[in-house]
């Protein structure tokens, strides 16, 4: 008896000083940005931004290409965390590019997008949209989420494991300057080592015979925040970011996933299940000159609790991606792209405007 509980305490000392360890050095080589970093331009373009031309440009959160019709999520009350294959994955790559070239926009906002992750079998999905869209396009990339090892959500087989992804933006226009802005607030010590790490990417441009920049903002905010701390911190600073380029007259667009309901779109799909109820944003959150620009005729994004079923009363869906914009920009339209979910659980959101 003796000898058995032994080899049994050995057993288990070895479990937990492995799990020690493995902790240890995913502490070691966790990814801690700067408050600000800045990016290179791939490819970077000689067009000047002009006044009183229509620019187009498009949001749209990719999913990493694997969020599509047929998933569901675990974190959303699903039961998978990844496709079941890499031809499903690449499957909803080839659609969710056939949807960016169709929009011919000048400015694209992209988020989840996967450099190198295993949830997404190693598709370099950045390089990828660049080639797709070709030499008329510069690009940064930005991450968001950046770790060795993921070991949720499921499975000893079906995990995320190591993931690099983030946000990428593409323009047809000349960038003077662009940087990654690190979000205030993160998850306390051990579930930060493994989770996003939130950013907004800002790119600024020199505008044709004017003195003021045109700031091009790319955001994913904060979606699994319990309490609404990190919420809360991340609207703060782009509420005082906002402030500070209404004081420069700067014209400003803000395009991306704010995990959150805008004022306008309150009511509008009410929750029907508690799993994930997106935050309704505060109605007095936007500084003096600026505007939320959104499309409230459809949603912007589904639970992911089940595959998409369009028929099924229990569906969730949320307005959660579109636009701000300062009052020195003309907004002409504002279009949902709307595909029916078939390639990511976030419908693409288009505007058209001018600098004036």
């Amino acid at each position: 008896m003796m000898k058995l509980l032994r080899k049994i305490g050995i057993v288990l000392f070895s479990i937990i000083a492995l799990l020690a360890l493995g902790l240890g050095y995913l502490t070691l080589v966790e990814y801690n940005p700067k408050p600000l970093t800045n990016l290179s331009v791939e490819n970077n373009q000689t067009t000047l931004v002009q006044k009183n031309e229509t620019y187009k440009g498009v949001t749209f959160n990719l999913g990493y290409a694997s969020l599509g019709k047929d998933e569901d999520f675990v974190m959303d009350g699903g039961e998978k965390g990844r496709t079941d294959n890499k031809d499903v994955m690449l499957s909803y790559l080839e659609g969710i590019q056939g949807i960016l070239t169709q929009a011919e926009a000048d400015f694209y906002l992209l988020q989840e997008v996967d450099l190198k992750a295993r949830r997404s079998y190693k598709v370099n999905q950045v390089q990828s949209n660049s080639e797709l869209l070709g030499s008329l396009y510069n690009y940064t990339f930005a991450h968001n989420f950046k770790a060795q090892f993921v070991p949720f959500p499921v499975s000893f087989t079906d995990y995320i494991g190591y993931v690099e992804s983030g946000l990428q933006t593409l323009s047809k226009f000349k960038i003077e300057e662009a940087n990654r802005h690190q979000f205030p607030g993160e998850f306390a010590w051990p579930l930060r080592i493994a989770n996003l790490k939130r950013a907004m990417v800002v790119q600024e441009y020199d505008v044709f015979n004017s003195d003021k920049k045109f700031i091009l903002v790319n955001l994913h905010m904060s979606a699994y925040d319990g309490d609404g701390t990190l919420r809360e911190q991340e609207m703060n600073y782009l509420k005082a970011f906002l402030e500070v380029q209404k004081a420069l007259g700067n014209y400003v667009v803000v395009g991306g996933d704010f995990n959150q309901t805008f004022p306008e779109a309150v009511g509008i799909y009410p929750p029907k299940q508690d799993i994930w109820v997106a935050y309704d944003m505060e109605d007095d959150f936007l500084p003096n000159g600026f505007s939320f620009k959104l499309d409230l005729n459809h949603p912007s994004c589904r639970l992911l609790n089940q595959p998409f079923n369009p028929e099924d009363e229990k569906t969730q869906y949320y307005i959660i991606d579109g636009f701000i914009v300062s009052d020195n920009v003309l907004v002409s339209n504002v279009t949902n792209l709307d595909h029916g979910f078939l390639y990511s659980d976030h419908n693409p959101i288009q505007i058209e405007f001018q600098l004036i």
